[in-house]
């Protein structure tokens, strides 16, 4: 295994690039650090000019890391056909990376069917469970230029702008994605700190909607109730994904989308006849639970 350092990152951004969109989660994590964005997070490798497996993990000693939540997150990559886990090699990464003393997060590409089985195995070894998640993720539509994306009309007084540090609190407050607790919060705070963000304020300077940029280069959003409908969220997503796409974040003229299996067939993503957009890829989402812990 090897730890690149922050020289060999470039070439890694080539590798991980020629491999979108089933990279683009961790493609956004590397161009962050490589940017100077964000730290925290060491890039494994299996082996180096030529990884069949990349895999973030925590920096020792270091607090925050990219996790959302309050447990560990490790994003990864793995070869298709490649043999990481029929040497074990990939299973040793798994093993040796991860601190399977507590609850933890896989999000990657599948890679391999292999790849459930081997963090089932650990699991059990290690005295927990996985539970997976297959999500799809695709290229929705191109983006048109910024210039003719049509704003929404905004009442009186109100006015766009970014989000500040102001806005954690609020943030953390709306946003489903996010628990309360020291790790979150200040997730929050440098994601605005260090990407792009669009907001909408009403003259009192409160916020009415918002959408920010997670370090792995998709958004949430949220907008107050009374506001729903208005079609803002779909400006957003536009206007954010063309300033994503100009921070380096989405190097295709598309942006990408990622969802569960289940809310593409029932919240009417699917398309008609209930077909897969194409170039869909699958990405998994696998969660390890240690039966000591309390909150299974």
């Amino acid at each position: 295994m090897h730890v690149l350092q922050s020289e060999t990152l470039r070439q890694l951004l080539k590798y991980l690039q020629e491999r979108l969109p089933r990279t683009y989660k961790l493609y956004s994590i590397v161009r962050a650090i490589d940017q100077g964005k964000w730290d925290g997070l060491d890039i494994c490798v299996d082996t180096w000019p030529n990884p069949d497996m990349v895999i973030t993990r925590k920096q020792p000693g270091h607090e925050h890391g990219a996790g959302m939540y309050l447990h560990a997150e490790y994003h990864y990559y793995i070869e298709p056909n490649s043999k990481i886990h029929s040497n074990n090699v990939g299973k040793t990464m798994f093993e040796e990376i991860c601190d399977w003393n507590a609850i933890a997060v896989f999000r990657g590409n599948v890679g391999s069917p292999r790849t459930v089985s081997i963090l089932r195995d650990i699991a059990a070894k290690k005295g927990g469970r996985v539970e997976e998640q297959v999500q799809l993720t695709y290229n929705e539509k191109l983006l048109p230029d910024d210039s003719v994306l049509q704003r929404p009309t905004l009442p009186d007084g109100f006015y766009v702008t970014s989000l500040e540090e102001r806005d954690v609190d609020f943030v953390c407050n709306t946003c489903a994605y996010f628990q309360e607790g020291h790790t979150s919060r200040e997730y929050v705070r440098r994601a605005i700190n260090a990407f792009p963000s669009i907001v909408v304020r009403d003259a009192k300077g409160d916020v009415v909607c918002y959408e920010f940029t997670h370090v792995f280069g998709t958004g949430s959003a949220y907008t107050a109730p009374e506001y729903r409908r208005q079609n803002w969220s779909s400006f957003f997503y536009k206007h954010l994904g063309i300033k994503r796409q100009k921070n380096g974040y989405l190097p295709r003229q598309g942006e990408l989308v990622s969802l569960d299996k289940s809310q593409f067939y029932s919240k009417g993503f699917a398309a008609k006849g209930g077909k897969l957009p194409p170039k869909c890829e699958n990405h998994l989402v696998a969660t390890f639970r240690p039966y000591s812990k309390s909150n299974l």
